[in-house]
């Protein structure tokens, strides 16, 4: 694992994602569901969950969500999010630990890891690990979902410098990125930097490194036999029905048990 996720940067991880289609890939999540699991999906465990956007959009349409993640800065965030729902309101579980090693001891009707959260496993045995936890919670039929960064995409564009500044209540916050691709090892290395302003006075900062792998289809397809499961979908982000090309940056990707 390549990256803590610490309180600086869970702090400004809501603002900095503001703009991110959240209800879209909830979409795109029940679509896959619908296409490829065997039998009915009302339990949901979102590996990777960070502060739980996800996982509490899912339980507002009725599923049974456990979220998990390493960082107790993002779960701090999640749980306080989930606190401030209106009474009654269906509440994820939160829970924290490693995607490589987690046993809730339960089973569930299909496994999430979004957000890249598999190319945050950069070595061979992280991603097997990984998805040996998604295998080991998925009852027979289920679905594994989860999106990645595409291979041929990923060294057809190349990493590029990218700045982003959000005017909100709180002040301004900027970020930078600029990443740096390893071929040999199919990782993207992006440092980022973020600082908040108001009035003109720095009152928060955060610099985090990032070490991303990216995917070429035949290796997924590999990874997932080696755990049992059947690659169903590659597709790209904004559209579920094509294959994904050297345009497709970050392509979704859906397996069976």
């Amino acid at each position: 694992m390549s990256v803590e996720f610490g309180a600086p940067y869970a702090g400004q991880y809501d603002a900095l994602y503001g703009d991110k289609d959240y209800p879209a890939e909830c979409d795109a999540v029940e679509t896959f569901m619908r296409r490829h699991a065997s039998g009915s999906v009302r339990t949901v465990l979102d590996l990777g969950c960070g502060t739980g956007t996800h996982a509490l959009l899912l339980a507002d349409r009725g599923y049974v969500v456990t979220g998990v993640d390493r960082s107790a800065a993002m779960l701090a965030r999640a749980r306080t999010k989930a606190s401030a729902r209106t009474a009654g309101a269906p509440v994820p579980t939160f829970l924290e630990g490693d995607v490589r090693t987690v046993r809730t001891g339960q089973t569930y009707d299909a496994v999430l890891m979004l957000f890249a959260v598999l190319g945050y496993q950069t070595g061979d045995g992280d991603v097997a690990a990984a998805l040996r936890t998604a295998r080991e919670h998925l009852r027979p039929g289920g679905v594994f979902i989860c999106d990645v960064w595409f291979g041929p995409a990923v060294l057809a564009i190349g990493p590029s410098d990218r700045t982003k500044v959000i005017e909100d209540g709180d002040g301004t916050l900027a970020r930078t990125a600029a990443g740096r691709l390893d071929e040999t090892r199919h990782t993207c290395r992006v440092e980022y930097r973020s600082t908040r302003t108001r009035g003109g006075q720095t009152v928060d900062e955060a610099v985090e490194t990032h070490v991303m792998r990216y995917f070429f289809p035949l290796e997924l397809e590999e990874a997932l036999a080696a755990q049992e499961m059947e690659l169903r979908a590659i597709c790209p982000f904004d559209d579920l029905d094509t294959a994904p090309g050297v345009g497709s940056w970050n392509v979704w990707v859906c397996a069976r048990r």
